[in-house]
Parts: C-alpha cells; structure tokens; sequence
C-alpha cells in the first residue's frame, strides 16, 4: 500500500512539474537560440525565460504550501513528503533564478543590439 502510495504521488508530481513548467514560445526556442542576432529575437528569448521563471516560482509556492501541509498532517509519511516537498521547491528556486540571470543577459543583449 505505501510503495503504490508513493508511486502514485511521484507521478502527480511529475505531472504538475511537466505541465507547470511547459512555455510554448512562439516560434522553435532551439532554432531562435541557435541563429539569434536581432534585438527582437533577444527580447522573445528573454520573454521565454520571464514565463520559465514565473512557472518556477510559482511550482516553488505550490510545494512550500504542500510542505506546510504534510508537516501539519500527523498522517504516516508526512516527514517523508515534507522533505521531497523541500527538495523539489529548492530546484524550483534555483530553476528560477537561473531562468532570470538568461532573462537580464538577453535583455542587456537586445539593448545592444539596437
């Protein structure tokens, strides 16, 4: 009962990660990053990884929330929940941060282009 329990959050999880994190750009992504020289193509870029941050922050909260949750829920594998809940709100955290460091460069990118 407790591994089909596991696997089944492990696999919302998933889920929520996959389907809170997908940005559909406008165009190919790879392609735009692959052949990138206008100021226009920086600022669809940096607009890309705005979105990718603002999921990531959000993904971040949902999992802190969760985490307050487990803890305050004495039922059996709350500490086990609340750690995983931790670790992936970290990844979100740092997902974030990255996603806003590329954001900043290729808006400085776009500004110089121009």
């Amino acid at each position: 009962m407790r591994t089909k329990f596991r696997s089944i959050v492990a696999g919302i999880a998933l889920l929520s990660v996959s389907a809170c994190t997908a940005v559909s750009p406008a165009r190919d992504m790879p392609e735009i990053v692959s052949s990138v020289g206008t100021a226009s193509e920086h600022v669809e870029i940096a607009d890309y990884f705005a979105q990718k941050a603002q999921n990531y922050e959000t993904e971040a909260r949902m999992h802190q929330q969760m985490r307050q949750s487990y803890v305050s829920s004495s039922k059996g594998q709350g500490n086990l929940m609340a750690a995983h809940c931790d670790s992936l709100q970290r990844n979100f955290i740092d997902s974030a941060r990255l996603a806003r460091s590329l954001e900043k460069a290729h808006r400085e990118l776009a500004a110089g282009t121009r």
